[in-house]
């Protein structure tokens, strides 16, 4: 019975899944034409076939496609997914082809493709319609072999730009045996004119540079050549073909400016750190000079030393393009001043054969304080004490400080108070009260160079807050923390792809103080005598942690790939002290991790996300005899579903494992763990736009739980609940569903309506696999922003 019982749910799911593929095949063929020309053919559909195995087929599609003459391009607008618009489609005219082959077999050079190959057909069709007669283009496209670089060389006139160059050849954009295109050609330039900035050469330019490649096909075609010579070239074409290959050489075009290969140095440095763009007059302003600088200003509003340290150039130094960028970001990131203006002016030094450049830097301020109020929508995915895991509303209210004590440093007061909607409607009232300072520098005990990071700052964040949940609790608590924060990673000036692709954020928080002081309700009261991990789990809470955070990225093509991991101990210092371990401090290493994956194509996306976390907890409780506690404070601790992560479960009603012991706690019972393992997919696509209002949707499946340690009333613990390998495969939820999003810009509404295809709570019934299934049996979840 129970293998017929699986045959006729599986048989519903591919009926399902039929009738899907219908409707669809159905919408993707209603096409109308509007306002095309009478009793001329026009351009009803192109199509571009790529034949071989080529890397990247989808991008280099989207190029070739971007490579077609206007008039064989379709301007196709979809309404409501159902019909299909062509809007004024042009006259086809067959000469257009040609110039679109040409464009395409460019594009193919230029991308590093040996002799490609492109053909092309035609059709016109004749319906029953206004517009009769309908053009089908048809392209196929042959790339051929790819151009491998054999050798990279520099070849300079100038001694000294040559040994630069080779000085640092190991940075080179162009690899050997590496695909050769035009574009890493051009990089590479960039990089070599930024090294030559870097050392003085401030007038030189790419326009000063070229690179030479060789060409077995030009020098064939010389009349002059000698027949040997054109025999030993013909034998080696025809191994290029078998495995072409290429070499690069960068020269330096014949001087016409020698200043251009002269070294320039740093001036006399003047600074404005108020400036106006007003006539300036010298009548109503002050004169300082510090630290070999000169500032002139005309109000007290900055520290003119805090100017000073912050300056990046220096007088009688080379001149370096990297300085120069650093100075103009420092002073634009600090927030203080809405525009930058560094200014250069050509002298004669002392010594009439050294060149120098008077600067002038311009600092033109913000306004000071901004204050705002708005009504929000917010989520938090890791702790239910700050924002909430649902769909939350909040009043909000911001006041900005861009430059208190006349340093630039940042303080930000912010005032909330937000619901956060659930099952009984209002779930959570919460209020907070936050006030952060952002100070452009480290504050340590020991200085510490920064010179080789980006926006080093000091954060101290303090935090007040208080949350009803409903029939549940109400708690209040307080946060302080005092951490640095910082970017690892090669300056956007210096050209370095690499280095831009993998950016590390880092954030270190050595202190960080949480206390939450918590009012059971006679429901959670009950609960407890059902699920005993509820006992230690809503109590008074004191975190005395450090926490470690990184956060990197790498962006090639169309693939996005986000990184970021996360580690938090609590009491490992502190908890030596006993009247504290044994009271409310909570003992814990926390570590999770967190990887994104993007594909993004012209009308659609691939999302992957993968999220694992566990937290080890080693305190222990007086409650009149000695408890080892056993998981983590409810506020730190992991849990799913949501609008947000399993979509097919509602908030905290997923796990622990396979486990029941929280249904015995009612369907209200909250489900926290110690472990989460989580994957997410989903495919995106466009379906029309409404209004300016861009309607899409997506398919998506998760899959995950989250794990603890439990134990029932006889104090007997329940392995269901805690992670073994040997049952992940039971304890493994997994759901699927579609969504409708719209997509405003500024914001986006999501509904999502999802199934549990796999329910580990019923893993001893045909392992959870499709218990209930049922149309109208799927939870609908209601979010803000992306699931991830």
């Amino acid at each position: 019975m129970l293998s017929l019982a699986r045959q006729v749910t599986v048989f519903r799911l591919v009926r399902w899944i039929a009738y899907c593929a219908f409707i669809s095949a159905f919408i993707t063929s209603c096409t109308i034409t509007n306002n095309a020309q009478k009793d001329k053919p026009f351009v009803y559909k192109t199509i571009i076939d790529i034949n071989g195995n080529v890397a990247d087929k989808p991008q280099l599609l989207e190029r070739l496609q971007n490579q077609l003459d206007d008039s064989l391009k379709l301007r196709v607008i979809t309404y409501l997914g159902i019909v299909r618009a062509l809007k004024k489609p042009p006259v086809f005219d067959s000469v257009n082809i040609g110039r679109s082959r040409i464009f395409m077999t460019s594009l193919l050079h230029s991308m590093g493709y040996f002799s490609p190959v492109i053909t092309d057909t035609f059709h016109i069709d004749t319906v029953r319609s206004k517009y009769p007669y309908r053009a089908h283009v048809h392209f196929k496209v042959t790339p051929g072999k790819v151009l491998r670089l054999d050798s990279i060389g520099y070849a300079f006139r100038d001694a000294e730009l040559q040994r630069m160059a080779l000085r640092q050849v190991d940075k080179s954009v162009l690899k050997k045996t590496e695909p050769y295109s035009i574009q890493k050609v051009s990089d590479e330039l960039d990089r070599l004119v930024t090294v030559f900035r870097n050392n003085g050469y401030y007038k030189l330019t790419k326009e000063d540079l070229f690179a030479e490649v060789d060409t077995v096909v030009a020098a064939l075609i010389d009349p002059s050549l000698d027949p040997f010579e054109q025999i030993r070239l013909l034998d080696s074409l025809r191994k290029k073909r078998e495995n072409p290959t290429i070499n690069v050489v960068f020269k330096q075009h014949p001087v016409k400016d020698s200043s251009r290969l002269k070294k320039y140095y740093i001036g006399n440095i003047t600074v404005y750190p108020d400036a106006s763009y007003e006539p300036f007059d010298s009548t109503i302003h002050d004169t300082a000079q510090i630290k070999n600088y000169t500032i002139i200003y005309n109000s007290r509003r900055f520290k003119l030393p805090f100017i000073a340290n912050n300056v990046g150039l220096r007088p009688g130094a080379l001149y370096s393009q990297r300085r120069y960028f650093r100075t103009n970001n420092v002073f634009t990131s600090l927030g203080a001043w809405k525009n930058v203006d560094i200014e250069m002016q050509e002298r004669k030094g002392k010594d009439s054969s050294l060149p120098m450049l008077d600067t002038k830097i311009r600092l033109y301020p913000n306004t000071k304080y901004n204050m705002n109020t708005s009504i929000e929508t917010s989520r938090n995915v890791s702790e239910i004490l700050a924002v909430g895991q649902l769909f939350g509303i909040g009043l909000n209210g911001r006041l900005l400080n861009r430059n208190a004590y006349r340093e630039a440093i940042q303080t930000v007061t912010n005032a909330r108070f937000g619901i956060e909607l659930g099952t009984n409607i209002i779930q959570t009232l919460q209020a907070s009260l936050a006030h952060s300072i952002n100070f452009p520098k480290f504050i340590t005990p020991v200085k510490i160079r920064t010179d080789s990071l980006i926006a080093p700052r000091t954060l101290l964040n303090l935090n007040a807050s208080y949350t009803d949940r409903l029939l549940l609790f109400q708690s209040r608590s307080f946060n302080a923390s005092w951490g640095y924060e910082w970017v690892k990673g090669r300056r956007r000036e210096d050209q370095d792809q690499v280095g831009q692709r993998w950016r590390k954020t880092w954030q270190y928080i050595p202190l960080n103080y949480e206390y939450t002081d918590v009012i059971k309700t006679d429901t959670l009261r009950e609960l407890e005598k059902k699920i005993s991990s509820y006992k230690y789990a809503f109590n008074d809470g004191l975190i005395i942690s450090q926490v470690l955070s990184l956060s990197t990225g790498i962006e090639k093509d169309n693939k996005l790939t986000l990184l970021r991991g996360r580690i938090e101990e609590s009491g490992a210092l502190f908890g030596f002290i006993k009247k504290l371990e044994l009271g409310s401090l909570a003992r814990f290493i926390k570590i999770d991790g967190e990887l994104k994956h993007y594909i993004n194509n012209p009308h659609s996306s691939w999302a992957f996300r993968a999220f694992a976390g566990y937290g080890f907890v080693y305190g222990k409780t007086d409650t009149g005899t000695i408890v080892k506690e056993n998981n983590l404070p409810f506020f730190k601790a992991y849990f799913a579903g949501g609008p947000y992560s399993m979509r097919a479960w509602q908030i905290r009603r997923l796990g622990p494992g396979s486990s029941d012991a929280y249904e015995k706690g009612g369907t209200s019972a909250e489900r926290f763990g110690n472990m989460q393992i989580e994957l997410n997919t989903e495919f995106r696509f466009n379906i029309t736009t409404i209004a300016g209002i861009k309607v899409n949707s997506a398919l998506f499946v998760d899959m995950g739980n989250i794990w603890s340690t439990e134990y029932d009333s006889t104090n007997r613990k329940l392995p269901e609940a805690s992670f073994n390998f040997s049952r992940l495969y039971k304890d493994l939820a997994i759901g699927a569903g579609s969504s409708l999003r719209f997509d405003f810009d500024f914001f986006l509404i999501r509904l999502d309506w999802a199934y549990k295809i796999k329910d580990p709570l019923y893993a001893n019934k045909n392992d959870g696999w499709f218990n209930d299934l049922r149309i109208l049996n799927g939870q609908f979840q209601l979010g803000i922003g992306y699931p991830f």
